[in-house]
C-alpha cells in the first residue's frame, strides 16, 4: 500500500474472462499481473461469474474470490462483485453502494448485458467514490449506456460526490463523442498529464488503440501512469492493464 501521503494507485483491467491471447484460461496469470504492480485498488471487467471450484477444496466458491486469494499474499483485499463481471478489490476499507445494469428494467436491452458497480472506499479518512463499468460495442449501446451512467442513478446521484473515480473499458477512443460526454462529467486522467493520449491498451499483443480509461474529479491529481507491456501482460488478457497513481487534495485546516 502507498504511504499515507495522500497518494494511492488504481488499476483498471479487462481480464477477458481470464483467457489470454494463447487461448489458455488462467486466474493465476491475472493474479500475477496484479501482484507485480501492487495497486491499492483494482477494478476488473469481464471476470467470469460465480462458479464453485471443488479443486481448491472449498477455500472460495467463485473465480473472484479465487483471484483475490491468489493475488493477496499477506495483504487482505476486500471484494465487491456485480453479476456481469465487474469486480473491485481494495486494500482500503470499502463498502458496496450499488451494482446493476446500465438499462432500466423492461426497456432497451443490449445484446450483451452491461453492468456497473459503485463502491465507497475509505482512503486515508476520505470517502472516495469509485465506479467501475464496461460499455457496449455499438454506438447505439454506448450512447444509451452513457446516458444512464451520467444520470441520477449513478454519476449524478447526490451521494456520488468527489473525490470520484470512474474507470473501466468504455470501448471508445478519446476522439469519440461518448468519451467527450464522459469528460464533461469528469476529467480524463491521461489528459491531466503533459504527454496526452500517447499510450494504448488494446489489443495487448500489439496495442494501437485505447478503450480503457480512468476519469477523475478535479480534486484528484495525477502523479503518474503506467501501461505495462511485458511478456506476461501481452498474453494474460487481450487488454493491457492501466495503472494510475492519484493524489487526494489536501484538506485545509479550519
Amino acid at each position: 500500500m502507498s504511504e499515507n501521503d495522500g497518494t494511492f494507485t488504481v488499476m483498471t483491467y479487462n481480464v477477458h474472462r481470464l483467457t489470454g491471447n494463447d487461448r489458455h484460461t488462467s486466474a493465476a496469470r491475472i493474479a500475477q499481473v496484479i501482484d507485480t504492480y501492487q495497486p491499492d485498488i483494482v477494478a476488473l471487467q469481464e471476470l467470469p461469474g460465480a462458479r464453485f471450484r471443488p479443486e481448491i477444496g472449498g477455500a472460495c466458491q467463485d473465480l473472484a474470490h479465487e483471484l483475490a486469494l491468489l493475488s493477496r499474499r499477506d495483504v487482505h483485499y476486500s471484494l465487491e462483485r456485480e453479476r456481469w463481471g465487474k469486480v473491485v478489490f481494495s486494500r482500503f476499507p470499502m463498502r458496496l453502494v450499488r451494482a446493476g445494469g446500465l438499462h432500466p428494467e423492461n426497456r432497451y436491452r443490449t445484446m450483451v448485458p452491461r453492468g456497473v458497480i459503485w463502491v465507497e472506499i475509505d482512503v486515508y479518512g476520505q470517502k472516495l467514490q469509485l465506479v467501475n463499468t464496461h460499455l457496449g460495442l455499438t454506438p447505439q449501446e454506448r450512447n444509451y449506456q452513457a446516458k444512464v451512467l451520467t444520470g441520477p442513478e449513478w454519476l449524478a446521484h447526490p451521494d456520488c460526490r468527489p473525490p470520484l473515480v470512474l474507470c473501466g473499458d468504455f470501448n471508445a477512443l478519446p476522439s469519440w463523442s461518448i468519451h467527450k460526454r464522459l469528460r464533461n462529467a469528469l476529467q480524463d486522467e491521461q489528459e491531466r498529464l503533459k504527454f496526452g493520449h500517447t499510450q494504448f491498451t488494446f489489443p495487448s499483443n500489439m496495442p494501437i488503440v485505447r478503450f480503457d480509461h480512468i476519469f477523475i474529479s478535479p480534486d484528484l491529481a495525477v502523479e503518474s501512469e503506467l501501461i505495462p507491456r511485458t511478456k506476461l501482460t501481452q498474453v494474460a488478457s487481450d487488454h493491457l492493464p492501466l495503472i494510475v497513481k492519484l493524489r487526494l487534495a489536501s484538506r485545509e485546516e479550519p
